[in-house]
């Protein structure tokens, strides 16, 4: 096995001037795309910092209201997400019926998405979900 490889690596045949400039080119497409996969990565990460505080906050007032709101709106400007592209897809709210007491659940489900560049020059657009879902207990018992 170890001689056949030898003799494949070695082998001039089929050699050409642009061998290295396609080796090339693929090589800075693959460098491109795993800018990315980072940029994928710090997206979520972001997004979970910014639901991870808000659902302490969530946590102590047993819910989620306009104050929360603008609160999660600041967190995510502060990290550098617009918040107009980032979607609430559930909270627990403040206001129901029967009220949050403590020690009953409190979830944020948030998601948004991140547009992957690296593929544009192919005429291809790919979108990739990035959903961070979060769960705590209430901490107030309400009378």
């Amino acid at each position: 096995m170890y001689n056949k490889l030898r003799k494949l690596m070695g082998s001039q045949v089929g050699e050409s001037p642009l061998t290295l400039p396609i080796t090339m080119l693929i090589i800075a497409m693959v460098l491109y795309m795993g800018v990315d996969f980072l940029g994928i990565y710090a997206t979520s990460q972001k997004l979970r910092t910014a639901a991870s505080e808000t659902i302490t906050l969530m946590k102590i007032e047993n819910g989620w209201d306009s104050g929360t709101q603008t609160f999660f709106h600041d967190m995510l400007d502060k990290l550098g997400l617009p918040p107009n592209q980032v979607k609430v897809n559930f909270a627990t709210p403040k206001n129901q019926s029967p009220p949050v007491q403590r020690g009953d659940p409190v979830s944020l489900d948030i998601s948004t998405t991140y547009e992957v560049r690296s593929l544009k020059p192919l005429n291809h657009a790919f979108v990739v979900p990035v959903r961070i879902k979060l769960t705590g207990l209430a901490q107030e018992y309400v009378r």
